[in-house]
C-alpha cells in the first residue's frame, strides 16, 4: 500500500507513552524532557503530518511511574497488548522504543515475533522505525541494547551518587520536612522555618506531657493551624500529595508519623527507602542500610525527648493492636476506624476538632462484627441455594464423551488453518491484506470453539462446584467472624452516624 494512500476510519492507532519514577529522562545530553504531556504532543503532532493517518481512529494509552524493564506489570501496556492481540489495533506509535521498553531481548521479540504475527504495525518517531518501511535487524537491535544499557548504568550511577550525597549527610528528600526549609544557599541543608518549628516543639512537648495523637490534633485544628501538606500547599512548596489539601487536617496518624521522624533531632537519616528493580516500587530498606549523620543541621528536640518519645508510641502500639485488620470505615470522611477503647471503635476525626462532622461515627465492635457475621451467611445460603441448583441442572445436561472430541478436532483443524496461514505470511506467497482479512476471521472461528468447548466442559466437570458448596456449607458453621471471613468475603463496612452499616463484599452477589 502506497504511504499517501489515506487509511480507512476503522484503522485505529494506539499513541504509548510511559515514564518511569526513576527515569525522569532529563539530563545534559537530552533537549526533550521525557515527560508525558511532551511526548503525548510529539506523536500526535507526528500523525497530524502524515496524510495517510488523516481519517483513522486514535486512542491512548500511556503508564506514569511504571519501569521500562518490566511489561507485564504496566496495566495501560497490557491493556494496549491484549487490544492487538483481538485486532482492535492496527498501528502503535511511541516516542522511541525505550519509551515501549528497556528490555531489548523482550522489545525484539515483540518487534520482531509477535507484532508481524498480528499485522499490527509499529512506529518509533525519534528512531525513524517503521515496521511497514524497515526491517527490525541489526540497527534497531543495537538501539535497544544501547537503551538497556544506558538505563542500568543510569540507575547505578545515579544509586551511587545518592550513597555518597546521604554520607555526606545533605537531605535528599524533594519534600521539604515540616518544621524545616531549605537553605537557601544549599537545597541539601535543612534549617528552622521559624513558623512552623515551633509547632513541632509544642507537638513534642505535649506528647512528653502525656497528651494522646489525637487529642494533639484536635487542638491544633481548633487553633486554624495548616497540617504539614496544606502548609506546603498553601506556601506555593512542592508536596507529594495528590488529593484536596483543602479538605485536609491534622489527624492522629499525621501527628504520630511527625514523633517518629529522627531528622527532628538533628541527625540525617538518608536512603530509608529503596527500590526494588524486579517490583518496580519503593521498599523499606534495612536499618543496617540507613545512613544517619549527626549534626547536620539544627535540632528541635533532643535525642532523649525523641528516645521517650517513641518509646511511649512502643509502648500504647503492644496494648492497642487488633487481631486482625479493621474493616470499618468512615461514612463521613471516609477514613478507617480506629480503638477508642477495647470495645469500642470510633472514626478518629470525631476528635480531630471540637464540632466535627464524624461525630456519632463509632459502636460496639462485637455487635458490629454480630451484624456483618449475620448478613455474611445469608449471602452465602443464597449463593448456596443456586449452586445446588446449577450443578443439579448440570448433571441432567451432561455432554457425551464424543461431543466434546470432535469440538476439540475442530479446534485443531482451525489452529493448523491459521498456522498454514501465518506461514505463508512469512514466505511472502500472501498479500498482507488478504492475510489480516483471513486471520481475523479465523481468530473469530478460533474464539467461538474455545468458548464452545470451554461451556462442554463446565457442563462435564462439576466437582469444582461440589466442592465450592461442601466449602460454603462449612462456613455457616462458624459462629463469629474470623480472619480469614474477613479477608475472604469482606471488602469494607462504612458505618455512619445514625449506626447504619454498608457492607461491600468481595463477591458478586
Amino acid at each position: 500500500m502506497s504511504k499517501q494512500e489515506v487509511l480507512p476510519a476503522d484503522y485505529t492507532i494506539c499513541a504509548y507513552a510511559r515514564l518511569s519514577l526513576e527515569d525522569e529522562d532529563k539530563s545534559e545530553f537530552k533537549v526533550e524532557s521525557g515527560s508525558i504531556t511532551s511526548q503525548r504532543r510529539l506523536i500526535m503532532d507526528f500523525i497530524k503530518r502524515q496524510p495517510e493517518f488523516a481519517r483513522c481512529n486514535v486512542i491512548e494509552r500511556c503508564d506514569d511511574g511504571y519501569s521500562g524493564t518490566r511489561f507485564d506489570d504496566r496495566p495501560q501496556f497490557t491493556d494496549m497488548i491484549s487490544l492487538a492481540r483481538e485486532g482492535k489495533i492496527n498501528c502503535i506509535i511511541v516516542k522511541d522504543c525505550s519509551r515501549f521498553g528497556r528490555d531489548y531481548v523482550e522489545l525484539g521479540d515483540y518487534l520482531e515475533q509477535l507484532f508481524p504475527f498480528l499485522g499490527v504495525r509499529f512506529i518509533s518517531i525519534n528512531d525513524g522505525y517503521d515496521s511497514d518501511r524497515d526491517e527490525a535487524g541489526l540497527d534497531i537491535a543495537f538501539k535497544n541494547l544501547v537503551y538497556d544499557l544506558y538505563t542500568r548504568d543510569m540507575s547505578k550511577k545515579g544509586k551511587i551518587t545518592r550513597a555518597r550525597m546521604a554520607k555526606q549527610g545533605k537531605y535528599l528528600g524533594s519534600q521539604v520536612l515540616y518544621g524545616y526549609r531549605k537553605s537557601k544557599t544549599d537545597k541539601h541543608k535543612l534549617e528552622k522555618d521559624p513558623e512552623t518549628a515551633p509547632i513541632v516543639r509544642e507537638i513534642f512537648d505535649a506528647k512528653l506531657a502525656g497528651v494522646g495523637v489525637t487529642e494533639i490534633a484536635r487542638r491544633l485544628n481548633d487553633r486554624g493551624i495548616l497540617c504539614p501538606t496544606a502548609y506546603l500547599a498553601e506556601e506555593g512548596r512542592s508536596y507529594a500529595h495528590k488529593g484536596n489539601t483543602e479538605l485536609m487536617s491534622w489527624t492522629g496518624s499525621v501527628v504520630n508519623g511527625l514523633l517518629q521522624n529522627e531528622i527532628y533531632t538533628g541527625t540525617m537519616v538518608g536512603l530509608k527507602n529503596e527500590w526494588n528493580r524486579h517490583t518496580g516500587k519503593a521498599q523499606k530498606r534495612a536499618d543496617e542500610g540507613v545512613i544517619r549523620v549527626e549534626g547536620t543541621h539544627e535540632g528541635i528536640v533532643t535525642k532523649e525527648e525523641f528516645k521517650a518519645v517513641l518509646d511511649s508510641i512502643s509502648e500504647q502500639a503492644a496494648h492497642g493492636k487488633c487481631k486482625y485488620p479493621m474493616h470499618y470505615f468512615c461514612g463521613i470522611c471516609g477514613r478507617r476506624l480506629s480503638r477508642l477503647n477495647p470495645k469500642t471503635i470510633h472514626c478518629n476525626k470525631e476528635y480531630a476538632y471540637t464540632k466535627s462532622p464524624c461525630e456519632g461515627v463509632r459502636l460496639v465492635r462485637w455487635e458490629a462484627d454480630d451484624v456483618v457475621i449475620k448478613q455474611l451467611k445469608r449471602k452465602l445460603r443464597q449463593i448456596l441455594r443456586r449452586e445446588e441448583l446449577k450443578l443439579k441442572k448440570m448433571k441432567a445436561e451432561m455432554p457425551g464423551v464424543d461431543q466434546i472430541r470432535g469440538a476439540e478436532k475442530k479446534l485443531e483443524a482451525l489452529t493448523a488453518e491459521r498456522k498454514k496461514l501465518c506461514d505463508k505470511m512469512l514466505d511472502r506467497s500472501i498479500d498482507r491484506e488478504v492475510f489480516r482479512e483471513k486471520k481475523a476471521k479465523l481468530d473469530e472461528q478460533i474464539v467461538m470453539q474455545k468458548r464452545w468447548i470451554a461451556g462442554l466442559k463446565a457442563a462435564e466437570d462439576f466437582a469444582e462446584i461440589e466442592e465450592r458448596i461442601e466449602e460454603m456449607k462449612s462456613f455457616l458453621d462458624i459462629p463469629d467472624m474470623t480472619e480469614e471471613l474477613w479477608n475472604r468475603f469482606v471488602e469494607k463496612v462504612v458505618v455512619y452516624p445514625d449506626k447504619r452499616l454498608e457492607i461491600c463484599w468481595n463477591f458478586e452477589d
